[in-house]
């Protein structure tokens, strides 16, 4: 029951003012009184405080992977949210690569930054953004998948290609599951790591071959890192052993990787080894050059990658790959407002739409009526173009398309989320404030 107190008879507009403040009242406690009453008895209550002092729960296991729950949340990671009372902000969300979700609720779309909080310190970063909604809302989060670490192996083995590892994989994990063979030279086994400029070189025949009596060199069997390249060369069969060179813009060029003398080596499987292309690649140029052979061999290594074996040749001793750079004309740079901003590649006609959806589309709150493309003819800084557009108009038709050119750079700045609606907490205290200034 909610009780007013007036001193005196006020005139009729006050009157009703004092009213509304009642009805308001009345509405704002029976909604209150609702969200109790439905709120799941499993759910903690909004006035409970969750002890961070408790001790860090175990993993739990979800398919084959064991997620720990207590993990710094990082890009990539999927998390799953619930929050009590509201199905439209409950869901499984994708942390994108600046380390925020985006929350959608009252039709408002906000990025919500998560990246390097644990699950406990994100329930209370998402619970203070909906605040602005919801009056103490309860959130709890979890880790529902990782990204998961990956290795490539290749050369004198049984199941080259890539498999998955954790913190604590082996060289010898990884040998076993690739299954070497008799031909197999462990006595150099070659590691390409990402953040290393020269190969690591590895004798797994001293660590799983040591002589009796004699200490295990476990230093010939190293942790392995997300994303090395192992490289598992044959034995020196007479006749049947040469190298392949592979240059230009891959991660890690190699001048002289062994071939196998069991199933031939592919494009695909030595730029592999490599580390792959480069953003920089020009992927539609590969160049091959053979020993005998007068002209280049091109090839496509997107078609390549697809296992088209026009493209995916085997290759030969003494091949040398060269992976082309691209021209500095022949891709458009896409800033600022887009969900994948960065270097499309211009390898045939395409309008401005046609970009925009490769970049996955417009960023939430880009300035998307504000666009300017940025164009440089015959490569002459002194007759640059300034094109405007709207994203809008050209959707809706009121614009034309536009046609982009070779070394176009799009721009799109990035706006801030706009401020919610008050809700009915917000009234009653604007009208509150209203009776206290008319008071008498």
């Amino acid at each position: 029951m909610v009780h007013l107190s007036v001193r005196r008879v006020a005139p009729g507009w006050k009157r009703a003012a004092a009213l509304a403040v009642v009805i308001l009242a009345g509405v704002c406690a029976g909604s209150v009184a609702r969200a109790q009453a439905t709120t799941p008895p499993d759910e903690v209550k909004p006035e409970a405080k969750q002890d961070r002092g408790q001790p860090v729960r175990p993993p739990i296991s979800v398919g084959d992977d064991v997620i720990d729950q207590s993990q710094a949340i990082k890009p990539e990671f999927t998390l799953s949210i619930a929050v009590a009372g509201e199905p439209d902000a409950t869901g499984n969300y994708r942390v994108d690569a600046a380390g925020n979700i985006s929350m959608r609720y009252a039709g408002v779309i906000a990025p919500i930054s998560l990246k390097d909080k644990t699950p406990l310190l994100a329930q209370d970063a998402v619970a203070a953004y909906l605040k602005t909604y919801i009056k103490n809302p309860v959130v709890k989060i979890g880790i529902l998948e990782v990204p998961r670490q990956s290795v490539f192996i290749g050369g004198s083995v049984k199941n080259p290609g890539v498999i998955y590892i954790n913190t604590d994989t082996t060289l010898l994990d990884v040998i076993t599951r690739a299954e070497y063979t008799e031909a197999s030279d462990l006595s150099q086994v070659m590691i390409v790591r990402k953040d290393l400029t020269n190969p690591i070189y590895v004798n797994f025949e001293r660590f799983i071959r040591s002589r009796r009596g004699e200490k295990v060199d476990d230093s010939q069997n190293p942790l392995l890192h997300d994303k090395d390249r192992i490289w598992v060369t044959s034995l020196h069969v007479p006749g049947a052993i040469g190298t392949i060179s592979i240059f230009g813009e891959v991660v890690h060029p190699i001048a002289a990787v062994p071939l196998r003398t069991t199933a031939p080596m592919t494009v695909r499987e030595a730029i592999n080894l490599a580390g792959g292309a480069l953003p920089t690649a020009d992927r539609k140029r590969v160049s091959i050059r053979r020993a005998g052979v007068d002209r280049q061999l091109i090839i496509d290594l997107d078609r390549a990658e697809t296992g088209d074996l026009i493209n995916n040749i085997e290759l030969k001793a003494d091949d040398t790959i060269y992976v082309e750079k691209l021209e500095t004309n022949a891709y458009v740079n896409l800033n600022g407002g887009f969900v994948k901003p960065g270097k499309l590649v211009y390898d045939k006609k395409m309008t401005l739409t046609q970009a925009i959806a490769e970049a996955g589309g417009m960023a939430p709150y880009a300035r998307d009526k504000e666009g300017t493309i940025i164009r440089h003819p015959d490569n002459d800084p002194g007759h640059t173009r300034t094109i405007s557009f709207s994203y809008p108009d050209i959707l809706k038709g009121k614009a034309q398309d536009i046609e982009l050119m070779p070394g176009d750079a799009v721009n799109v700045g990035l706006g801030s989320a706009p401020r919610p609606r008050p809700g009915i907490f917000d009234v009653l205290g604007a009208v509150g404030s209203l009776g206290y200034l008319f008071r008498f």
